[in-house]
């Protein structure tokens, strides 16, 4: 018996590839699409395909530099840490197990539409974890 689901969609002026964000069982997505795949993916869990789906894990990719100061005070001086640099970080739609393997998804429009942007956070998430994206372009992919 299918669940019942609560769709709230939003669209907002401006958005990078007209996407329409969707809130929906209590998690957000960035399109309809995302939307697809997560609905693919969770009846694919309930199945026993896959297991621990999680959607939305954000990964660091370059950490944050920060560095050490001296506050003088009036009876101590105290060693704080200020941030110089924020660190860099890349989100995945999907990361779930299979086969005793994790699998690292992110849902794209198409090939054509891959930002320069995603391009270098993947081959840096390439170089600092040894695994490869998955990209979806179609919502009914085979996992």
């Amino acid at each position: 018996m299918a669940k019942k689901r609560i769709i709230q969609i939003k669209r907002k002026k401006g958005e990078r590839y007209n996407h329409t964000k969707i809130n929906a069982d209590g998690l957000k997505f960035d399109s309809k699409k995302e939307y697809d795949r997560y609905i693919f993916l969770k009846d694919a869990e309930d199945e026993g395909l896959i297991t621990n789906l999680r959607t939305q894990v954000k990964f660091e990719l370059i950490p944050a530099v920060t560095e050490e100061y001296v506050v003088h005070l009036k009876t101590k001086d105290k060693i704080k840490t200020r941030t110089l640099q924020l660190a860099i970080t890349w989100t995945a739609d999907f990361v779930y197990l299979k086969d005793g393997q994790e699998v690292i998804e992110d849902v794209k429009p198409s090939k054509a539409l891959l930002s320069d942007r995603f391009v270098i956070k993947e081959k840096l998430f390439f170089w600092k974890y040894r695994k490869k994206i998955r990209l979806v372009y179609d919502v009914k992919d085979p996992i």
